[in-house]
């Protein structure tokens, strides 16, 4: 191809891009008011349905196996017990048909828009019930695995608030960063997850749209975009940076202005504080018009693409006539289902406002804990990084512990130095001296020449002197001899005893240790946790990976006198949720980004708190 011919072919991409970001603001302004009350509506239904949906699973899946708590140690026998799959199928399938009601509602709109047609909230209404239903078949069932896990795994393209919501727990990110081979297959497997949402992306317009199942839209959607794929990507992607772009612009301008304002008449707190409330109040606005914005975005673009593609091949014909409907509900159906609506709102206000009532009152700070040690700044589980944490003034640290083949407890998060050193010495199998010869610094910026693998007992000793208590998490290998005991052992003779919490992922390591010694305070480390957890026996508190944490989880374990621990905290936007949810000690890999965050939290109740965690909820929605 000759320089004129990829300069007239770039100039024709250009044009339909430019054509592209034109009738996608045109869509999205044509029936603007119809669209934006949908949204609202649809949002607010889906943030309700969805929190009952998931508390309602839950209590029937104990019911069924017998529990009062979901945990790490039963959550095998609970989801693969037959009937607990059938149920999980079926909140599956009531999540996705929560998230079509919005998209189907969106793209009748778009597609009304597109011929110039002007539609109602009446036709939104019933077109999203005629595809609710045409999903409902077995044979369509397919499409749960599209939009709630295909879509929000690739976080490409969320088309409904509901379609965001599968977020990773942050420890899961973590292994795959530290894990080399862990990094190289979720690169592998993202791509090929995105090569398959790209392939099949207009499978929920044809779906929609036309009178097909989802199977064959889905092979009407590959044949649509064959050959399209980079210009979809570029199409899409350019909608998204502008939207995004737009988005960071407003809430930043809005935030900025209010706050300039206020200060006139409120000036506490000085400048350090303002900015810090802005930043805060900045990402709160941001998320909330991601939620609400984005998904509306993404189906108008979508819609254009679509219309843009089916033009090329076939015509707009072979679209279902329902797709052009606008239809009127009958008066006494409106008014039935308008006074259903209001009875569900005023009923779930008056039980969340007596459910929640003790969000009315004030919250304390929560202490800090260093995970790690000061990991950001210092090699892991290294002296040097404890050090740091030790002068950073915090409460606590944790730490890992393994036996090395005699009998020395030390500390590692890894059963192999191999992470840490490029060495790959497995713990268990070789003595203390022998891990000394390999440093553990020597990658990472700074000066930590000489740097070895710590005993829990130097750690704990200057602990002691600085002190700070310790989270000391049980790892060690099922091959172990004697593994608790030492551990024990090397707490009570540094005299630590009660400004340690042994903590543990394996139920048999804290049972093992309540065995030993009934009096250590025990923590039970949580990466799953739903139910009545202040029944686990083997614990007196626990420690919650942050995302599954609520604020009447905790207020049922204060209740009980348990201690909330949560981890691993490294994003300042989560400190101010957990705060609102008044757990006692944040776990954190960055423990000066915390505490700063900590600093400009709010810690009163009422209003201000309530809105905190609604604010987290709808972060949620749009990650």
């Amino acid at each position: 191809m000759n320089a004129q011919a990829r300069h007239e072919r770039a100039s024709a991409l250009f044009s339909e891009l430019v054509y592209f970001l034109k009738n996608t603001l045109h869509l999205f302004r044509h029936n603007f008011k119809v669209v934006t009350l949908y949204v609202l509506v649809c949002s607010v239904f889906s943030l309700i349905a969805t929190s009952m949906l998931t508390s309602a699973t839950t209590k029937l899946i104990m019911a069924i196996t017998g529990n009062t708590y979901i945990s790490p140690a039963n959550l095998r026998d609970v989801v693969l017990h037959p009937l607990s799959i059938l149920v999980l199928l079926f909140e599956q399938l009531i999540a996705t048909q929560i998230a079509l009601f919005q998209i189907s509602g969106l793209l009748h709109a778009f597609s009304m828009g597109q011929i110039g047609l002007e539609t109602n909230l009446d036709s939104m209404f019933m077109a999203a019930l005629r595809t609710c239903r045409k999903a409902a078949h077995p044979k369509n069932w397919l499409i749960i695995v599209f939009l709630l896990v295909l879509m929000p795994l690739t976080k490409v393209m969320p088309l409904a608030g509901t379609t965001h919501k599968l977020i990773v727990p942050g420890f899961v990110n973590q292994t795959i960063d530290y894990t080399a081979v862990y990094t190289v297959a979720y690169s592998i497997l993202y791509t090929i997850l995105l090569c398959i949402a790209l392939v099949y992306v207009f499978s929920i317009n044809i779906f929609v749209l036309k009178d097909v199942d989802f199977i064959p839209s889905c092979a009407e959607s590959r044949r649509l975009g064959k050959g399209r794929y980079l210009k979809t990507v570029l199409f899409l992607g350019t909608l998204m940076f502008l939207t995004n772009f737009l988005i960071n612009t407003v809430a930043s301008a809005i935030t900025i202005n209010i706050s300039e304002f206020l200060a006139l008449f409120h000036n506490e707190g000085g400048v350090v504080t303002r900015s810090a409330a802005v930043g805060t109040y900045t990402y709160a606005l941001r998320q909330v018009l991601q939620s609400l914005l984005i998904p509306t975005v993404n189906n108008a673009g979508l819609a254009v693409c679509f219309y843009l593609y089916i033009d090329e091949t076939e015509t707009v014909g072979t679209l279902s006539h329902a797709t052009f409907r606008r239809e009127k509900i009958a008066p006494f159906a409106r008014r039935t289902a308008i006074a259903a609506a209001a009875v569900v709102l005023v009923g779930t206000g008056v039980f969340l406002a007596t459910k929640y009532s003790f969000l009315a009152e004030p919250v304390e700070r929560p202490l800090v804990c260093a995970h790690r040690g000061d990991n950001v700044n210092a090699p892991e589980n290294t002296m040097p990084a404890f050090e740091l944490a030790f002068s950073e003034n915090l409460s606590w640290i944790e730490l890992d512990v393994y036996q090395t083949s005699d009998g020395v407890i030390v500390c590692s998060h890894d059963p192999s130095i191999d992470r840490v050193t490029g060495h790959d010495l497995e713990i268990k199998d070789h003595t203390y001296a022998e891990l000394t010869q390999y440093e553990m610094g020597d990658w990472m910026p700074g000066v930590y020449e000489h740097v070895v693998i710590p005993t829990l007992e130097e750690v704990l000793t200057s602990a002691k002197e600085h002190g700070v208590n310790v989270q000391v998490e049980l790892k060690g290998s099922k091959d172990d001899k004697d593994f608790e005991e030492h551990v024990l052992e090397v707490i009570n003779k540094t005299g630590m005893h009660e400004n340690v919490m042994v903590i543990g992922q394996e139920a048999r390591n804290l049972i093992r240790i309540a065995e030993l010694d009934p009096t250590i305070t025990k923590g039970y480390c949580m990466f799953v946790a739903q139910g009545n957890v202040e029944d686990i026996p083997y614990t007196n508190n626990v420690t919650i990976e942050e995302t599954n944490v609520t604020p009447e989880l905790v207020k049922r374990l204060h209740d009980k006198g348990i201690l909330v621990f949560c981890w691993t905290v490294d994003l300042e936007d989560t400190v101010q949720y957990l705060v609102s949810c008044d757990v006692d000690v944040i776990g954190t890999d960055n423990p000066l980004l915390v505490s700063a965050a900590l600093d400009h939290a709010d810690y009163r109740g009422g209003l201000p708190r309530i809105l905190n965690i609604l604010l987290n909820i709808i972060a949620n929605m749009a990650r």
